[in-house]
């Protein structure tokens, strides 16, 4: 996963306006506050699910079974159940449209707020491998967002800045490299929001990387991101 600062005027845009109808507005803010919860793992029960001691007992499990998040706390549109996120979804709705059809999928994997302390707990996304983005907002800067690597037993986290964070990678397939899958999770100290969607089409990824970032500041050659070979 790779962190670079968003620059395209057209995406940002569409994320301002979200961000104005949810954290400058008491009543949204509040309403989303008062509505997240916290839902707790069955599996690991005695590790919170943002800790490296969960992923370390998650890892004994079969791999599919850590494919979505097992545990959260917040208010998400896929999570929750349509009861408890109807609020958030009607918030969020018109301006996912828009994101949608600036990234050209239909594959929204994640819209999620997050209270203060809120997290969402390891997992890979495995069951729904391709390329992605993932645009997170955070007030302050008191976020992360951290994953790990299997192959060198290694942590990375990527800190949130302030304002709207532009993440993009790859998610391996759990059936066909079991051991590459991308664990990941997220923490906060204050109200955050992410949203996530997956691209099948690595040239319409690379198109909207090379859209929304500088191109010239990319470290590495975004057209070997994809699957092992």
């Amino acid at each position: 996963m790779h962190q670079l600062s968003l620059t395209g005027s057209t995406l940002l845009k569409t994320l301002s306006s979200l961000t104005n109808s949810v954290f400058n507005t008491d009543e949204n803010l509040n309403g989303l506050i008062k509505r997240s919860s916290e839902r707790k793992d069955d599996k690991v029960v005695n590790a919170i699910g943002y800790s490296n001691e969960y992923l370390k007992q998650a890892l004994k499990f079969p791999v599919t079974d850590f494919a979505f998040p097992r545990c959260k706390f917040g208010v998400d549109t896929q999570i929750n159940e349509p009861r408890e996120s109807k609020f958030w979804q009607d918030l969020a709705k018109p301006h996912l449209l828009r994101i949608q059809n600036f990234i050209g999928s239909p594959l929204n994997a994640l819209c999620m707020f997050y209270p203060s302390e809120g997290y969402i707990g390891w997992h890979h996304n495995g069951n729904a491998s391709g390329w992605n983005f993932i645009l997170t907002y955070s007030v302050d800067g008191d976020g992360y967002f951290k994953y790990y690597n299997q192959h060198t037993d290694e942590f990375v986290t990527l800190q949130d800045e302030p304002g709207w964070n532009f993440r993009f990678g790859y998610y391996p397939n759990q059936q066909t490299e079991p051991e590459n899958v991308f664990w990941h999770c997220a923490y906060t100290k204050k109200p955050r929001c992410t949203i996530g969607f997956i691209v099948p089409n690595k040239d319409v990824w690379q198109s909207i990387v090379e859209e929304c970032v500088d191109i010239n500041s990319v470290p590495f050659d975004i057209s070997e991101v994809g699957p092992k070979e």
